[in-house]
């Protein structure tokens, strides 16, 4: 009969132990998700206060003038060259009238073989 009560008493302890693992569980999944709510509710705070600010400097940026959306009838100072010609006329980059000269149609050097530049490797070593 010992046997059976302390088999009973081993049992009760471990029914006992799982269902507190099981509460800790529980708490502790509770806590995640509460620690994510919280997390999640600052992100989206940095979220709007970045959408805001956004927002904000497109506002400022289209009252001071500086907006790159405008029309492009005002001109800029780069619009024309140090020499007050026409935007690019000065620059060395600018197309020219007289196409490039044509390419030299000379017949190009023959390319040697591998097996000759190996043995040439071979010739210019030092030691």
């Amino acid at each position: 009969m010992t046997d059976i009560a302390a088999m009973k008493a081993e049992l009760a302890g471990l029914v006992r132990e799982q269902s507190e693992r099981r509460e800790l569980r529980e708490q502790r999944g509770e806590e995640i998700k509460a620690r994510s709510q919280e997390y999640m509710t600052k992100q989206v705070q940095a979220a709007e206060r970045y959408v805001q600010h956004v927002r904000e400097m497109a506002q400022r940026k289209t009252k001071s003038g500086w907006s790159t959306d405008r029309g492009t009838e005002q001109q800029s100072a780069f619009d024309t060259d140090a020499f007050g010609g026409e935007p690019g006329e000065a620059s060395p980059f600018a197309p020219s009238a007289t196409p490039p000269a044509a390419r030299d149609e000379s017949p190009r050097r023959a390319r040697r073989s591998r097996a000759a530049e190996a043995e040439d490797d071979f010739d210019n070593n030092p030691w």
